[in-house]
């Protein structure tokens, strides 16, 4: 798991607006049902965000998280993948996830997306964390229609009952491409985004995969980047979304 409840939500640059906040649940097109988090701007100036947490779900964090983005001006709904395993959608530090997660499969969390999308309406973005930012590069490949994909330090493994996603999955994406990665990323190596960024290139995807020096896995952390002073990782990261969620 990349947070905990102790974890900031890095703050953006600039002027937030107020924000409304809401819980509700989505019906995949399979009939389960999806718990999920609405964050509305009062001022919406941008497009629309469907946000997917990394592997401890629908946690504070990402409540957070999505109402930062909906300050900025774009809706945002941040979705659950445990709902087809556990009734309740309460996610804080004494959730244990991995019971849940073991029983992921990619085609569900592929419709939980196409359910978000579909109760946002237009082309959202779709952003993921960690095992959410390989869902979202996955959500890219198919008809889901979306407006490109933001994948933070995407987790290709083995998921579930799952096998790793080979390298060469990203060629199919059909969108524009954001990826953020760490230089001392342990848990997703260099050579994932040294082999991305070849696939994209040869399939004419067009994308951009930034990779922040020293930065570990998980690195979209205000505590973190505070104590090792590095608040030009999270200025460079906020700056660069504004860039492309256009």
């Amino acid at each position: 798991m990349c947070y905990d409840e102790s974890d900031l939500v890095p703050v953006p640059p600039g002027e937030e607006h107020p924000v409304r906040g809401a819980e509700l649940e989505l019906t995949a097109a399979d009939g389960s049902r999806v718990a999920a988090f609405l964050a509305r701007p009062e001022r919406p100036a941008g497009p629309a965000i469907v946000l997917l947490p990394d592997a401890g779900g629908l946690d504070p964090f990402y409540r957070e998280l999505a109402g930062r983005f909906a300050g900025l001006g774009h809706p945002t709904l941040a979705i659950d993948y445990y709902g087809r395993t556990t009734a309740s959608p309460a996610r804080d530090g004494g959730f244990d996830y991995l019971p849940h997660q073991q029983r992921l499969l990619r085609d569900a969390m592929l419709l939980d997306v196409a359910a978000a999308v579909q109760r946002l309406g237009g082309r959202p973005y779709v952003l993921g964390f960690c095992l959410g930012g390989a869902t979202a590069l996955l959500a890219g490949t198919t008809g889901i229609d979306v407006a490109g994909v933001v994948a933070f330090y995407p987790w290709t493994g083995d998921l579930g009952r799952e096998p790793a996603l080979p390298d060469a999955f990203v060629a199919g994406v059909r969108v524009p491409v954001l990826g953020l990665f760490g230089g001392a990323d342990e848990v997703v190596p260099a050579a994932v985004h040294r082999a991305f960024d070849e696939h994209l290139t040869a399939a004419g995807v067009p994308h951009e995969l930034v990779v922040y020096p020293g930065a570990p896995h998980g690195f979209f952390e205000r505590h973190y980047l505070d104590r090792e002073v590095r608040p030009d990782t999270v200025d460079d990261v906020w700056r660069r979304l504004a860039a492309f969620l256009v």
